[in-house]
């Protein structure tokens, strides 16, 4: 790690997700240029399940766990999903305003692209088709979770 993205790097990465598959090469210049890197080192708490969101990231590089459960006994909480890089975490919260639903921890050093929650909102109301994307991963995401919750 240690590399920081070229602005057409930012590009590449972002036409490469399904959340902004269908935005223009100009709209995800747009997007690229609101992001912010980070990194982060393993063991990190990227959100905390019952905290205010107000960022939402994009991992680029690095792994971390998604974890539920008692926020007071650590020992109860279980692993309930796994990121690695691109996927988005923390969008949720921006869209809603409710506090973050998980808990995202680091298994090793991450690499992040980030936008703030005033951005996020300027994002919305510019890109229709980022809306439009960001709908249909919720959507996979609920199907998912529905699919999980029926085979139980």
């Amino acid at each position: 790690m240690g590399k920081r993205l070229r602005k057409d790097d930012k590009i590449d990465l972002l036409a490469r997700l399904p959340l902004f598959e269908n935005c223009t090469r100009r709209e995800l210049g747009e997007i690229a240029s609101i992001m912010v890197e980070s990194e982060r080192p393993s063991g990190a708490v990227l959100t905390r399940e019952g905290q205010d969101g107000g960022l939402m990231f994009v991992i680029v590089e690095g792994t971390a766990d998604v974890l539920a459960g008692p926020a007071r006994d650590p020992s109860g909480r279980r692993v309930i999903g796994r990121l690695q890089a691109g996927d988005v975490v923390g969008e949720l919260s921006l869209i809603d305003g409710r506090a973050r639903s998980a808990s995202v921890i680091a298994t090793s050093p991450v690499h992040l692209l980030e936008i703030a929650s005033d951005d996020f909102e300027k994002l919305v109301h510019r890109s229709p088709k980022f809306v439009k994307a960001l709908l249909r991963s919720l959507s996979i995401r609920v199907r998912e979770i529905e699919s999980l919750v029926s085979s139980l």
